[in-house]
Formats: C-alpha cells, structure tokens, sequence
C-alpha cells in the first residue's frame, strides 16, 4: 500500500473531524451521509454487522435515547493511512475512546475501540465504504 501525501492526510483529518461532530452532535441522519450507500458498520465485539445507510441509520436511531441526556464526545487518535491496494481509496485505522458527560459535569468512559475503515472518494468528498470496530480486551495468557 502506498503512503499518502500531505494534502491527501488532512482531508481525511478533515473528514474525521466532520464525521465525528455530527456524531457528537447526535445528527445521525448526517453521520450516516458520511457512509457510501452500500456502506457497512461491523461491531466485531456484539457479532452485528450492519449492512447499507438505512441499516445504520435504523441502529444509530434506536441508540439514541441512550445518549439523551449527556454529552458525548469520541477521542480519535493513532491514525495509520494508507492508499488502498487498488489505488481507489484509502484505508485508515484509529483508536477510539468515548466520553459521556452528565449535567452535573461528570465525566464517563465508555470502552476503548481499535477502528478500521476503508474510505472512498464520493462526489469530491470521502464516505466510509466499510468500518469494523473492535472493543479493546486484553490478549489472553
């Protein structure tokens, strides 16, 4: 795989920046405009891959009552780029840590996630083509 340019890296810290607010922001009809429609989320740690925008919208959806009454904030870092095999898009991988915060300014931590996706370029912009997550577990003795 081919490393990618500097122009190309801050695209997509861009695009990570403008997923990750709109998630943040609980607009899950945007979050998933992020997504190619074919798009899949596959939650390697629940068994649940989700297949196509209005499969994620429908689960991001029925997440949301949950995530009502506090803030919630997604830590990304670490990310690794590269260009795809094919030379189409770009594989990226991140972890993840997410916080929630009450109205009294508790803070919370949910899991921590090692994240793959693979992005594409869609009318000038990027979409996610595929994205697995992993919860983080320690390595078994």
């Amino acid at each position: 795989m081919a490393k990618v340019d500097a122009d190309q890296y801050v695209d997509i810290m861009r695009f990570y920046a403008h997923q990750m607010s709109l998630l943040d922001a609980q607009d899950v009809t945007g979050y998933v405009r992020t997504f190619t429609e074919d798009g899949v989320t596959h939650h390697v740690h629940r068994g649940q891959k989700l297949e196509g925008r209005a499969a994620i919208l429908a689960h991001a959806t029925k997440a949301l009552p949950h995530y009502r009454t506090v803030v919630v904030r997604h830590w990304n870092d670490h990310y690794l780029v590269d260009e795809t095999q094919d030379g189409e898009g770009f594989t990226v991988s991140y972890g993840s840590l997410v916080t929630l915060t009450d109205a009294e300014g508790r803070v919370r931590f949910e899991s921590t996630f090692a994240v793959a996706d693979v992005l594409v370029p869609v009318d000038g912009g990027l979409r996610v083509r595929s994205r697995t997550i992993v919860r983080d577990r320690p390595a078994e003795q």
